[in-house]
C-alpha cells in the first residue's frame, strides 16, 4: 500500500525517496557485503547473548534478503502503478470507498501482473542466492541449494560423484524453469504495461 501511495502521490518528497529506492539497484551486493556481515554478527551476538539465547543465521539471512529486493519491487511497483488510469480510483471514490478499499479492491487486482513479475523475479533472485548464504550462515547443514552444491563441488576434486551433482543442478534449475513457463507471458505483460503510460 505504501508503494501505491509512493507511485500516486504528489508531494515532493515522493520523488527523492524514489530515487533513493532507485539508488539502491545501482548498488551491489558486494559493494556491503562487509558491513551486513559484521552487522548480522552484532545481531546474532545480541540475541543470543541478552534476548532469546539463540539465534539461527537464516533469519539475518532473510532479512538482508528482503532488504537487498526491495528497491526492485518499489522501482518496478512504482512505474508499474503510475501507469495506471487515475480515473479508476476516482470512480471508487465516488462509490463511496475509502483509500484502503479502494487499494484492496480496485489497485491490487488490477496491478496484479505487476505483482506477478515482482514476485517471480524476485522469487527466481531468491532461490539462487549463493553469496550472501555462504558468507552469513556458517553451518554448511543450513545452507540453500546452490552453496550446499558448491560445497559438494569442491569435495569432488578427490571423488567424482558428478550424477548427485548434476542431480542437485537439475533440482536447483528445474522449479525455476517451470516457474518461469508458467508465469513467462505474465512476467513479459508486467514488465511491458509498466513502461509505457
Amino acid at each position: 500500500m505504501r508503494v501505491c501511495l509512493l507511485a500516486r502521490s504528489s508531494r515532493r518528497s515522493a520523488a527523492p525517496t524514489l530515487t533513493y529506492f532507485a539508488a539502491g539497484l545501482a548498488l551491489p551486493v558486494q559493494a556491503v557485503l562487509i558491513p551486513y556481515q559484521t552487522l548480522a554478527s552484532s545481531v546474532s551476538q545480541f540475541m543470543v547473548d541478552w534476548v532469546t539465547g539463540w539465534w539461527d543465521d537464516r533469519i539475518s539471512l532473510v532479512v538482508v534478503d528482503l532488504a537487498m529486493s526491495l528497491p526492485f519491487t518499489v522501482f518496478v511497483l512504482t512505474g508499474y502503478l503510475r501507469s495506471l488510469p487515475a480515473e479508476l480510483e476516482e470512480a471508487a471514490a465516488l462509490d463511496g470507498a475509502g483509500p484502503v478499499r479502494t487499494f484492496w479492491t480496485v489497485m491490487v487486482p488490477v496491478a496484479r501482473p505487476g505483482m506477478t513479475t515482482v514476485t517471480v523475479l524476485n522469487a527466481i533472485g531468491l532461490w539462487n542466492e549463493f553469496l550472501l548464504v555462504s558468507v552469513m550462515v556458517h553451518d554448511p547443514a543450513k545452507f540453500t541449494l546452490p552453496a550446499a552444491l558448491n560445497q559438494l563441488s569442491s569435495t569432488l576434486q578427490y571423488t567424482s560423484d558428478w550424477g548427485g551433482l548434476f542431480a542437485g543442478v537439475t533440482v536447483l534449475v528445474a522449479p525455476m524453469v517451470a516457474l518461469f513457463f508458467w508465469c513467462g507471458r505474465r512476467i513479459m505483460d508486467g514488465m511491458t504495461l509498466g513502461a509505457t503510460k
